[in-house]
């Protein structure tokens, strides 16, 4: 049984694209998986003082925020949006009514 050079030209080239585009799906799960670590980290820093100065709760928001809009501006649309549904997700896990005041 013959097995001719362009048969295993197309066989390698369809194992180099598939590796290829395992190896990208696997680094977008990482980044979105770091983003949603960073959204979890940026509620921990809403959940963690007293806010007694309604800025200062206001500029760590914003903080929040500046950091959402990175992945944007960095054309990571799914991080952003990891980042910021696990940033909710959390802090309504943790104090609802929180949430209810930022997210009415």
């Amino acid at each position: 049984m013959k097995i001719h050079f362009g048969v295993l030209a197309v066989i390698s080239l369809i194992v180099f694209v598939s590796c290829k585009e395992t190896e990208r799906t696997e680094n977008i799960t990482a980044e979105i998986t770091a983003a949603q670590m960073e959204g979890r980290r940026a509620a921990g820093r809403i959940l963690g003082p007293v806010w007694n100065d309604t800025a200062q709760l206001q500029k760590a928001l914003l903080d929040t925020k500046v950091k959402q809009s990175q992945y944007i501006i960095g054309g990571k649309q799914k991080c952003a949006e990891a980042f910021d549904s696990t940033f909710i997700s959390t802090i309504r896990a943790v104090n609802p009514d929180l949430a209810k005041k930022l997210n009415p």
